[in-house]
C-alpha cells in the first residue's frame, strides 16, 4: 500500500508524477534527456567547440523574455568548460549597485576556504591585490573600469579555459545610467583582452537590451554573436510533452503525447504562445487538475474547463503558482486588491524589492495580475468583482 501511494493522483494515466511539475530544466538532473533542441543550441556547441579546440576567445548575448530558457543556455556553457578543468564564473544578478555585482563577479573567483587558501588570500593582500580591488570597490567615484578589467584577465588567465557568465542583467537597469556606463566599459575592455580559451556571456530581457545598447553602443559592438531567442514551435512543443511523459510512465501505451490529445496541446502551445515555462505551467495544472477528475483523455474541451476563468476568489488563489502565492494574497487580502507598489508589497511579504518586482512582473505576463503606466499592480477586474461581493471577508471567516 505504501507503494502505491507514489501513484494516487496520476495512477489513472499510468504515471508515477507530474512531470511538468519543475519548470528550470536547468534544475533537472539528466537535463539532457528531456530538453528540446533549437537552433540556438546548435550554435552555442559549435562556439564551445571552437573556445575548447582552438583555444578562441567568444562574447555573446542570449535575449529573450522570461522563461524562454536563458539561464538554461548560460548553465550550458557553464557545464563544458567545467568538464574541460576550467573556470566559469557564473553570476545570477540580483542588484543595481556595480560595485556589489563587480564584487560579486571577483568573489566567485575564490576557492573554498582551508588554512592553504587562507594563507594565500594574506598573501594576496600582501602583494596588494585585493586592497586594491577594494579601494576600486568602495566608491563609483573610485570605481576604475579598465584597472578592474585587467584584474580580472589577469585572475582568468590563470586557467586553461574560463567563463563569465552574468544572468538576469536586467536588474542592473535601475542603476544610474553614469555606473552602468562604468559597468559596461569594464566589460568592454574585458573583453578587447579576455583569455584565450575563454566566453564571455550574458542573458538579458528585451526591452533592457535595447536600452543597454542605446547606452553604450560601443560595448555592444564587440559582442561576436547575439542570440535571440524564439518561441518554441508547435513541434517542439510536442516533443517537450512526448520527452517529460517518459520521464514518469509506470505503463506502456502507444501514444508517447497520452492522456493528452494533439487538439489539446496545440490548444496549449496557443495559450502559451510558445513560451516554454507557460506552456509547461498550463501543462502542470492541466494534468494535476484533470487526475483529480479523472478525465480520460485529456482533450481540448478538458483544457477549456480547466483553464477558464476562476468562478470564485478561492479558485483564483487556488491556480497561482505556490512561489508567488504570497505575493497575490498579500495584495488581496492587505491592499484590497490594490493598485499598490511593488516595494509596499515586499515591506509586507519580508522579501528583497528586485525579487518581488520580478515576481509580480511574471505574474502580470501570466494574467494573474495587470500593471498600470505608474507601474503600481491590482488584480485583474474578475478578481475585483470576487471582492465588491464580499469574498475577502468570507474566506477570512474561514
Amino acid at each position: 500500500m505504501e507503494g502505491l501511494k507514489l501513484y494516487q493522483s496520476y495512477e489513472v494515466y499510468g504515471l508515477s508524477a507530474n512531470p511538468f511539475e519543475q519548470l528550470a530544466s536547468e534544475g533537472i538532473s539528466d537535463v539532457e534527456s528531456i530538453h528540446v533542441y533549437q537552433e540556438v543550441d546548435m550554435r552555442l556547441q559549435m562556439i564551445v567547440s571552437e573556445v575548447i579546440g582552438n583555444k578562441s576567445s567568444i562574447a555573446l548575448s542570449i535575449v529573450g523574455p522570461l522563461g524562454m530558457g536563458k539561464t538554461q543556455r548560460l548553465k550550458t556553457l557553464m557545464k563544458a568548460i567545467e568538464e574541460n578543468k576550467g573556470k566559469a564564473i557564473y553570476v545570477k544578478v540580483d542588484t543595481n549597485d556595480i560595485l556589489k555585482l563587480t564584487r560579486d563577479i571577483f568573489y566567485a573567483l575564490r576557492p573554498p576556504k582551508s588554512r592553504t587558501n587562507i594563507f594565500l588570500e594574506n598573501l594576496s593582500k600582501k602583494l596588494g591585490f585585493i586592497d586594491r580591488l577594494e579601494k576600486m570597490l568602495s566608491d563609483p567615484k573610485e570605481y576604475k573600469s579598465r584597472d578592474i578589467a585587467e584584474l580580472l584577465v589577469e585572475q582568468m588567465s590563470k586557467y586553461p579555459y574560463c567563463a563569465l557568465l552574468l544572468d538576469e542583467l536586467e536588474n542592473m537597469q535601475g542603476a544610474r545610467e553614469q555606473e552602468k556606463i562604468q559597468f559596461f566599459e569594464m566589460l568592454r575592455h574585458f573583453i578587447s583582452t579576455m583569455p584565450k580559451g575563454c566566453i564571455v556571456a550574458f542573458a538579458c530581457v528585451p526591452e533592457a537590451y535595447e536600452e543597454y545598447s542605446r547606452i553604450f553602443p560601443a560595448f555592444f559592438m564587440r559582442l561576436h554573436y547575439e542570440f535571440k531567442l524564439r518561441p518554441m514551435s508547435l513541434e517542439e512543443t510536442f516533443e517537450l510533452v512526448k520527452k517529460r511523459l517518459n520521464r514518469v510512465r509506470i505503463r506502456d501505451t502507444d501514444d508517447p503525447i497520452y492522456p493528452f490529445t494533439e487538439e489539446a496541446i496545440k490548444l496549449i502551445h496557443q495559450l502559451g504562445k510558445g513560451n516554454p515555462r507557460q506552456i509547461l505551467r498550463f501543462l502542470h495544472y492541466v494534468l494535476s487538475e484533470a487526475a483529480k477528475h479523472k478525465f480520460d483523455p485529456i482533450d481540448d474541451y478538458v483544457v477549456t474547463t480547466i483553464l477558464e476563468e476562476p468562478k470564485s476568489l478561492e479558485e483564483y488563489l487556488m491556480r497561482i503558482p505556490k512561489d508567488y502565492k504570497d505575493l497575490v494574497e498579500a495584495i488581496v487580502f492587505e491592499f484590497n486588491g490594490g493598485p499598490v507598489s511593488y516595494i509596499q508589497v515586499a515591506k509586507t511579504v519580508k522579501k528583497p524589492g528586485m525579487q518581488v518586482y520580478d515576481k509580480l512582473n511574471e505574474l502580470v505576463r501570466l494574467g494573474f495580475l495587470v500593471g498600470d503606466p505608474k507601474g503600481n499592480y491590482k488584480v485583474p477586474d474578475y478578481v475585483r468583482k470576487f471582492l465588491e461581493e464580499g469574498q475577502v471577508e468570507k474566506l477570512k471567516g474561514e
